[in-house]
């Protein structure tokens, strides 16, 4: 339960009308120019925003050269493990690994990471970029993958290296960090990082782990952690697991490359705590997939993925004959890489003042991490009450939130501001506090979904009034899908 409403405003977003990358388009990574082929050397970088549809939107470069604190952002034009592209778990920022040097740089992998820093760079869904996170102490001469991010204010890591070269997933307590926290001391090949219902999980495919991976517990933030390969996931070599997605917490889908007649988008199944694979749905012969996203809408899951013949393709999962359909195809001497179908960012915006009980403004707030679709811990909090309070949360729901209307017989500054589709009574806590829990269901459909949430909190001490309530202002909470 949050404690204090300006962690709440901690995490208030900008309007997504400012956006310029759009929710709900496809972003894809692109390594290139398409000027000269590919080399081992140091590339720029491109945000190709796409439609649903196929249809080419903008390209968003990442810088090339130093800006005051912010460094460019390169790939290996040939290095096909590197190039994740990942979206914050609260939607707000695309988030891309790259080193920190110029294009033209000689086997950029190879350099050490103290003359060319690995940096952790983040988009806005407005453009700005920040470059400014590079780290010195990580995947030294090596490929640095991936990253990802719970609020863009803190990153964990993906890459690889030799043991003595600290590989292994990483933490990076801060936004222009220049160094990292090893979390686990015997992975040494982690290919993909992401975070989702508030757990970090990874990617390997060595030693005796090919698949998804649990790493620690939720969001760790301190070493030593264990790195726990999902159960039923391959433990012998054979598989090329790389980027993931889970429609649930039943159903994950995972990216395979191999180019043998096996890679494509794999399904996955949780059934008495063992993981199992459904079906391969293939984008055509001697293909594989290395980025892939998706979500579900109305009961329907649809799929987007990057291929080893650098096309962009989409199916709609409908069972083991999924029609795999190209979206578009990469222009030559360019590779596309990581993509991420673009959330709507989730935000928590206040409306009106509270008005105090005998112990104060009442706060409402939300707790279990922002609202993300299939958020099933995310609560509706009140603090700062009378212990033992009847507590009332009202909840509308697909709504902006009305103007505020008086509540006859209550002080003159109680505002009802939420008309109700839902109105929950609880009793609050030997602390003042009193909370609800309000699951947010597994639809991406829902991505934009206005929720107004006020709590009136019944004071018996406030013996002036007729009604003797407190209230706290309103909270206009936007699902991100």
């Amino acid at each position: 339960m949050l404690r204090a409403r300006s962690v709440i405003l901690f995490g208030c977003l900008l309007s997504p009308a400012l956006a310029q990358i759009t929710p709900g388009n496809l972003v894809l990574l692109r390594v290139g120019t398409g000027s000269a082929a590919l080399s081992n050397a140091s590339t720029a970088l491109f945000l190709d925003e796409y439609t649903l549809a196929g249809t080419f939107v903008q390209s968003v470069p990442l810088p090339t050269s130093a800006n005051g604190l912010h460094k460019p952002v390169t790939s290996s034009g040939t290095a096909t493990s590197e190039g994740a592209l990942t979206q914050s778990a609260d939607g707000r920022f695309l988030l891309v690994a790259g080193y920190g040097t110029a294009p033209g740089g000689a086997s950029v992998a190879s350099s050490s990471s103290s003359s060319v820093p690995r940096v952790c760079a983040r988009i806005g869904l407005d453009e700005v970029i920040d470059s400014t996170t590079a780290l010195s102490d990580a995947y030294s001469q090596n490929n640095f993958r991936g990253i990802a991010s719970y609020s863009g204010l803190e990153f964990w890591t993906a890459g690889t290296a030799s043991a003595a070269n600290n590989p292994s997933v990483r933490f990076v307590a801060g936004l222009g960090a220049s160094s990292s926290l090893q979390l686990d001391t015997t992975s040494i090949n982690i290919r993909r990082v992401d975070v989702w219902n508030n757990q970090v999980w990874a990617v390997t495919a060595s030693g005796s782990a090919f698949g998804v991976c649990a790493v620690g517990n939720g969001l760790p933030t301190t070493s030593p952690q264990s790195i726990s390969l999902l159960p039923g996931f391959p433990t012998t070599s054979g598989p090329s697991p790389y980027d993931f997605w889970f429609a649930n917490a039943n159903t994950l889908y995972v990216a395979d490359d191999r180019t043998t007649g096996l890679g494509g988008i794999q399904k996955w199944a949780l059934a008495a705590g063992v993981w199992t694979l459904q079906y391969t749905l293939s984008p055509g012969p001697g293909v594989g997939c290395r980025g892939l996203s998706g979500f579900t809408a109305n009961g329907v899951t649809t799929l987007c993925a990057t291929t080893t013949g650098n096309q962009l393709v989409k199916a709609i999962d409908t069972g083991a004959a999924s029609l795999v359909q190209s979206l578009a195809i990469g222009p030559a001497n360019t590779a596309w890489r990581g993509l991420r179908f673009v959330r709507t960012p989730a935000s928590l915006t206040f409306v009106g003042q509270p008005c105090s009980t005998t112990f104060g403004p009442p706060y409402i707030g939300a707790a279990g991490g922002d609202p993300v679709a299939g958020n099933s811990n995310f609560t509706l909090a009140t603090d700062n009450t009378p212990p033992q309070a009847l507590v009332l949360f009202s909840v509308k729901l697909g709504a902006v939130l009305p103007t505020g209307v008086a509540l006859p017989g209550a002080q003159p500054c109680v505002l009802v501001h939420v008309f109700p589709d839902v109105l929950v009574a609880v009793i609050a806590d030997a602390f003042g506090s009193a909370q609800v829990g309000l699951p947010i269901p597994n639809e991406g459909g829902l991505g934009g979904t206005q929720i107004g949430v006020q709590s009136l909190v019944f004071d018996a001490n406030l013996s002036a009034w007729a009604l003797p309530f407190g209230s706290s202002d309103a909270l206009q909470i936007v699902i991100g899908n």
